[in-house]
């Protein structure tokens, strides 16, 4: 495995108040070294995004986490930046009431994984925040380019808890067999009352790396 170091990690910190001295969430953007950014893309990191009082709260009350990571490649030098390329994935936390623990998915195009069953929310967190290699293709060499990430985190409402139930369990063949994307089924109007609990309709982080020519 290729050596990786930080060429510019962008950091957003939730638009929502934290308690004295608890670990603020952010999304990073972790970059190749320097020989390998037209073979390699970014990695995705994150922490405490799940873990605070309030999210915490509706996930034990039966409201699954969703999280949509978009992220895009810009190329730049012209008279307008251009999106060249585009990724999008998803992960579902959930937890299971009758055997008191948290499991977590993602989600990549057709492919749903189970990444895990976890006795808390902190272990259920640490798999969330492990580096995760994004979907999307490298620059070719000599383009001026940089990343862009967006990361939404919305709890699911009350009319989609059957839904996401089938999509875990691999029935709702529309969205995990191509025809439209998991994430696009799971996350369909998300709008009620207990979703403003968290402050809003969605909680949003930002990561961007530095511009560079590969």
């Amino acid at each position: 495995m290729a050596r990786v170091r930080l060429i510019y990690v962008g950091l957003l910190l939730a638009s929502f108040a934290t308690t004295a001295g608890a670990q603020k969430a952010q999304v990073m953007l972790v970059m190749p070294e320097h020989a390998m950014l037209a073979i390699e893309p970014p990695s995705v990191r994150s922490s405490s995004l799940i873990t605070d009082g309030a999210m915490l709260n509706l996930i034990r009350n039966g409201f699954p986490a969703h999280l949509h990571y978009k992220l895009e490649r810009w190329s730049t030098g012209g008279f307008f930046d251009d999106v060249t390329a585009q990724a999008d994935w998803d992960a579902v936390v959930r937890y299971d009431a009758l055997a008191k623990v948290f499991q977590v998915y993602r989600a990549v195009g057709k492919k749903t994984t189970f990444l895990g069953t976890f006795p808390d929310i902190g272990a259920a967190e640490s798999a969330l925040d492990l580096p995760f290699s994004a979907p999307i293709q490298p620059p070719k060499k000599g383009k001026k380019t940089y990343y862009n990430l967006v990361l939404d985190i919305e709890t699911l409402s009350l009319t989609e808890l059957d839904e996401v139930e089938q999509w875990l369990r691999g029935e709702l063949k529309p969205a995990v067999r191509g025809k439209k994307n998991p994430g696009t089924a799971v996350g369909r109007g998300v709008r009620t009352v207990m979703v403003r609990l968290l402050g809003g309709e969605k909680r949003r982080y930002e990561a961007r790396s530095g511009t560079f020519r590969p």
